[in-house]
């Protein structure tokens, strides 16, 4: 049986479906990462709701969201220096990404865009390069924005950005530390935030009309460096949509 993140999940609070669902996800690892959410009932014979719930249960958002940290897993676990191993391990990082995003969220945002005259892009260190390239999209399709790539600067111009702007803030995870401030600011001018965070953020520092986009970035060996691949597609993917809008 191959070691994963399931070998942590303890059955305490498992019902009895549950658990018949984390066996047969424990023994079946390589399976069920490649298996869609209705194939994995029909094995079971159990509800999609069922499955869902199971990987709510146990810290995720759905079952792409479960499947997409199953494969992120045995990724690093079987990760190869052999160009011909990376480029799909990679590509199917990249799908797996593509396949979670909510079509009417990527909408919004290029209405956002597009209808906003004050956009504000903040991204800093590794975050700086999906910020960095989607400014630099935007001012080539005449579109006006500001890029913010020093934290102390956001503080600062929080306080000051017209009301109703849309800032666009790209980061690793969202400390709450870091970005009280920022949101506190924010709420009060009405600011609608983008959030496209590479793991999980701390959830009270989204506002109810923010968008918040979890890109589930691959962390690079044993640093705490992550890939952009996931955010820089995510920015790709917002330009190719806006020129189509246009």
């Amino acid at each position: 049986m191959m070691k994963t993140f399931l070998n942590n999940i303890s059955y305490e609070n498992l019902t009895d479906t549950e658990s018949v669902i984390l066996d047969y996800f424990k023994e079946n690892v390589k399976k069920v990462i490649y298996s869609s959410l209705s194939e994995i009932c029909d094995e079971l014979y159990v509800s999609n709701a069922s499955i869902i719930r199971f990987c709510q249960k146990i810290g995720f958002r759905g079952y792409n969201d479960f499947k997409f940290k199953l494969k992120t897993d045995l990724s690093r676990s079987t990760f190869s220096s052999d160009f011909w191993t990376i480029i799909p391990q990679n590509t199917e990082i990249l799908k797996d990404f593509a396949d979670s995003l909510n079509e009417n969220q990527m909408n919004q945002i290029c209405d956002y865009i597009l209808t906003n005259k004050s956009i504000y892009i903040y991204g800093q260190n590794m975050s700086s390069f999906p910020a960095k390239y989607l400014y630099s999209m935007l001012l080539t399709m005449d579109i006006r924005c500001i890029l913010i790539n020093w934290h102390e600067f956001l503080i600062s111009l929080s306080s000051t950005m017209p009301e109703n702007s849309i800032l666009i803030l790209f980061t690793n995870y969202g400390d709450k530390k870091s970005y009280s401030s920022v949101i506190e600011q924010c709420r009060k001018r009405n600011i609608k935030i983008i959030w496209i965070s590479s793991k999980e953020i701390d959830f009270s520092l989204v506002q109810e009309d923010d968008i918040y986009i979890c890109a589930n970035e691959v962390t690079i060996s044993t640093n705490a460096l992550m890939t952009k691949m996931t955010s820089l597609l995510f920015v790709q993917i917002i330009i190719e949509m806006l020129m189509q809008k246009r």
